[in-house]
C-alpha cells in the first residue's frame, strides 16, 4: 500500500497535536490539585496572619477609629541601678511596659479556633521610637528585641529589657553617706506637640523587684510629663541613698585608728625616736587612702567629699605632729647648760602642770631653789677649808664639787624634759579639739 508524502505528514501533525493538549490537561490538573491540597495544609494561625499582616507597612503609625493617631501607655520596672561616680553616669536595668492599640488588626476568635492572642516578632509590626534623651551611652542604650503580644481586639503589648545610662549631676560632699537625685528623660524625636496624643504615658513606676545586693536603694520617684514645641517626654527623678555598711568597715575604721594612733604617740616618752617612725607610718598610710580615693572618685567633682577632706587634714596634722616630735626629742636629749626660764618653771608647778599631768614628774626632783642654796653652801665650805691644814680637803673637795656638778646637770636636763613633756601634752589637747571639730563638720 502506497502512503504519500502529504497524508502522512498531516497524521504526524495530528499526533503531535494530541499530545500537546493533554499535556497541558494534565499540568492544569496537577496545579488544581496542588492548589487545594496547600489550601488544605494552612493552618488557622497562618490564615490570621495573613488576614492581619496582608499588605502591612509596619512604618505607618496606627490609627484609632477618629482618625487620630494611636495613644501609647508606659510603665518601667526597675531591676538593678548603679551609679558610675568617676563619669558622672547612673546605670538603670528593669523591663519598659508598652501598650497601644491598632484597630485594623482585629479578629474574630471564633472563626480562628477561639484564638486570643499572638507572638510576633518586633521588627513585623509597628512600635513607638521610645529614646532616652539624656543618654550617656557610648553606643547607645540597649533595647531587648522580646516578642509583642497581640490580642483580637488590637491591642499590642511590648515589655522589652531595658539597660539606659544617662548623665546624673552628682553632689559627693556626704560620700559615701550621700543620696543623689538623678533623672531619665524618656520620649520620642518624631512626634510633637501637635501629635501629643501618641504620648499617653502611664503614671506608673514599680520598684519592687528591684535587686538587694545593689549598692543603692530608690527612696523616692516621681513622673513628670513634658510637652513642647518640637518634643514631649515623660521624666523620672530617682532618689537614690547608697547603702554605706562596708565603707564603714574600709574606710571610717581606719581613720579610728588613725586618730587614736595620733593622739597616742603624744603620750610616748619625749626621748622616743619612735613617735617620729610611728607618725612616719601613718602618714604613708593616709597618702594611700588619698590615692584610693583619687581613683575612686572624680578630680574635678564640683564638691569634694567630706571624708577625703578629713583625711587631707589628718595628713597635715600627722605631718605638723612629726615637726612637733622632732622638736621634743632635741629639746629632751641635747645637752643644756642654761635652766628653762624661771616664769616657764612657775607656769609648770602651777595649775596647768596639774592639768597636764606633770604633777608625778614635779616631786621627783629637787626644787631648784634648795639645789643653789646647796651649791653655793658648798662652795663656801670648800674655801673655808682650804685655809685649814689640818683637813685634807683635796680629794673631798673635788669628790663634793663632781657630786654637785652631776645633780646640777641633772636638774638643768629634768626641767628641759619636762618642758617638752608639756609641750606633747599641750598639743595632745589642741588635736583632741581639731578632730572632735573636724569629726563635727562631718557629721554635719
Amino acid at each position: 500500500m502506497f502512503i504519500s508524502g502529504p497524508w502522512l505528514v498531516s497524521r504526524l501533525a495530528f499526533l503531535i497535536y494530541g499530545i500537546i493538549v493533554f499535556s497541558a490537561t494534565s499540568v492544569h490538573c496537577d496545579d488544581d490539585e496542588n492548589d487545594d491540597t496547600n489550601s488544605w495544609n494552612i493552618t488557622v494561625m497562618e490564615r490570621l496572619r495573613m488576614q492581619l499582616f496582608t499588605n502591612y507597612d509596619r512604618n505607618a503609625s496606627p490609627l484609632i477609629s477618629s482618625g487620630i493617631r494611636t495613644n501609647v501607655s508606659m510603665g518601667l520596672s526597675i531591676i538593678y541601678t548603679d551609679i558610675d561616680e568617676f563619669d558622672g553616669k547612673v546605670m538603670l536595668h528593669g523591663w519598659l511596659h508598652l501598650r497601644w492599640q491598632d484597630e485594623d488588626r482585629t479578629w474574630t476568635p471564633e472563626l480562628f479556633d477561639n484564638i486570643t492572642t499572638i507572638h510576633t516578632s518586633p521588627n513585623e509590626v509597628w512600635k513607638p521610637d521610645i529614646t532616652l534623651f539624656n543618654s550617656a551611652g557610648n553606643e547607645g542604650d540597649y533595647v531587648g528585641e522580646t516578642q509583642i503580644v497581640l490580642t483580637f481586639e488590637g491591642k499590642f503589648v511590648w515589655v522589652p529589657p531595658v539597660l539606659y545610662t544617662a548623665y546624673c549631676n552628682l553632689n559627693l560632699k556626704l560620700w559615701p553617706y550621700d543620696v543623689q537625685i538623678c533623672q531619665l528623660k524618656i520620649g520620642s524625636w518624631t512626634w510633637t506637640q501637635i501629635d501629643s496624643s501618641f504620648v499617653n504615658f502611664k503614671e506608673t513606676l514599680d520598684y519592687k523587684d528591684i535587686v538587694e545586693s545593689s549598692e543603692w536603694e530608690i527612696i523616692d520617684a516621681r513622673i513628670a510629663y513634658h510637652m513642647s514645641n518640637f518634643y514631649n517626654y515623660i521624666e523620672y527623678t530617682f532618689q537614690l541613698e547608697r547603702r554605706s555598711s562596708m565603707y564603714t568597715a574600709v574606710i571610717f575604721t581606719p581613720a579610728s585608728c588613725i586618730v587614736l594612733l595620733t593622739l597616742s604617740s603624744f603620750w610616748l616618752p619625749v626621748q622616743m625616736g619612735e613617735k617620729i617612725l610611728l607618725n612616719g607610718v601613718m602618714i604613708v598610710i593616709v597618702a594611700g587612702f588619698l590615692m584610693y580615693f583619687a581613683q575612686l572618685l572624680p578630680i574635678l567633682a564640683e564638691n569634694t567629699p567630706l571624708v577625703v577632706l578629713f583625711y587631707s587634714a589628718s595628713l597635715l596634722l600627722l605631718s605638723f605632729s612629726t615637726i612637733i616630735a622632732v622638736t621634743v626629742l632635741y629639746l629632751s636629749t641635747t645637752s643644756h647648760k642654761q635652766r628653762v626660764p624661771k616664769f616657764i618653771q612657775n607656769i609648770l608647778h602651777g595649775p596647768l602642770g596639774r592639768i597636764l599631768l606633770l604633777t608625778q614628774f614635779t616631786v621627783e626632783a629637787e626644787p631648784p631653789s634648795l639645789l643653789n642654796n646647796g651649791i653655793k653652801e658648798m662652795g663656801e665650805h670648800v674655801y673655808d677649808s682650804v685655809d685649814a691644814a689640818d683637813v685634807i680637803a683635796d680629794g673631798t673637795t673635788t669628790s663634793n664639787t663632781q657630786s654637785f656638778s652631776i645633780t646640777h646637770n641633772r636638774s638643768i636636763q629634768f626641767e628641759w624634759t619636762l618642758l617638752s613633756t608639756a609641750i606633747d601634752r599641750i598639743w595632745f589637747l589642741i588635736f583632741c579639739v581639731i578632730f572632735i571639730l573636724l569629726a563635727t563638720i562631718y557629721a554635719v
